[in-house]
């Protein structure tokens, strides 16, 4: 009977007990390989991280670094690197792939901002004060419908461009522009919508300042070299609506770093406002998913 007994506690034993005891510093080893690694790669992360935000920082020229109102005034950004007022930009210069250059910044289109007339409203270019031929680059929207338009001159044609349809109106968007030595790509919220190729050409770059919210009237007769029948380059002022923290980067933005800029959102301080701070309504609808 006590045999029986006996023989009955030791089944009666968890079988996997020997297991445990035997793969235990096997865990043990495994546990101490992999917690080093993890660590490794949070470290890593962490540090590429602060590396892209410290390449963000130290290679961007902000050109206009808050907030402003279209329709209060006209900014004109010396490029003249011997004026104590400028905000020079460096132009690309020995990328192994070519001239690369980038602009980011946020834009919001007020409703009222179109008319009847097929034409454009000007939001900034770098280039000649009359904003023909030099647009490099040249933002616009479409004074007759809610149509994105980006030039960029080649050193094939200065009449270079896209357009991004139905861009969201009365909202906060953000928008890249991201210049390669064979196309430009357009981000919209941090999703590529466009791509222009030079065919073949490059993009030209000039040294002439950077305008923004030009008040003037253009008209072009269809005269003008490269400027077809579909064509329009009627300016008819500036765009209704308020443009927040335009920075340029001498290199191609990457999509991670277009999505760091993003996250930022607008600047809450408004140039000019009383107090300097953006209203509440505003803060609160920076972002479109559109």
């Amino acid at each position: 009977m006590e045999l029986f007994r006996s023989n009955t506690a030791a089944l009666a034993q968890p079988r996997n007990s020997s297991i445990i005891n035997q793969t235990g510093p096997w865990s043990q080893v495994m546990i101490g390989l992999l917690v080093p690694f993890v660590i490794y790669l949070v470290l890593a992360g962490l540090e590429a991280s602060y590396n892209m935000l410290h390449r963000l920082k130290m290679n961007r020229t902000e050109l206009l670094p808050i907030t402003y109102s279209t329709e209060e005034k006209s900014y004109t950004i010396n490029q003249n690197p011997n004026s104590p007022n400028s905000s020079s930009i460096y132009l690309s210069d020995n990328e192994r792939s070519g001239p690369e250059f980038s602009y980011s910044f946020f834009l919001m289109v007020h409703p009222s901002a179109f008319r009847q007339e097929k034409g454009l409203n000007h939001i900034f270019h770098k280039g000649s004060p009359r904003q023909y031929p030099l647009l490099g680059p040249g933002v616009y929207m479409r004074s007759d419908t809610n149509i994105l338009r980006v030039y960029m001159n080649t050193y094939g044609t200065w009449n270079k461009y896209t357009e991004i349809d139905n861009f969201p109106i009365g909202k906060w968007v953000h928008v890249a522009l991201v210049c390669r030595s064979t196309h430009m790509e357009i981000y919209i919220n941090g999703n590529l919508k466009k791509r222009l190729g030079f065919e073949g050409s490059l993009p030209y770059q000039n040294y002439q300042d950077i305008m923004a919210f030009r008040q003037d009237r253009v008209t072009l007769p269809k005269t003008v070299r490269s400027l077809e029948d579909e064509d329009s380059f009627d300016i008819f002022g500036v765009m209704k609506g308020m443009l927040s923290r335009l920075y340029y980067f001498n290199y191609a933005l990457s999509y991670s770093e277009i999505t760091m800029l993003m996250n930022e959102g607008p600047s809450t301080e408004i140039a000019g406002a009383q107090g300097g701070v953006m209203p509440q309504y505003l803060q609160d609808s920076w972002w479109t998913s559109q």
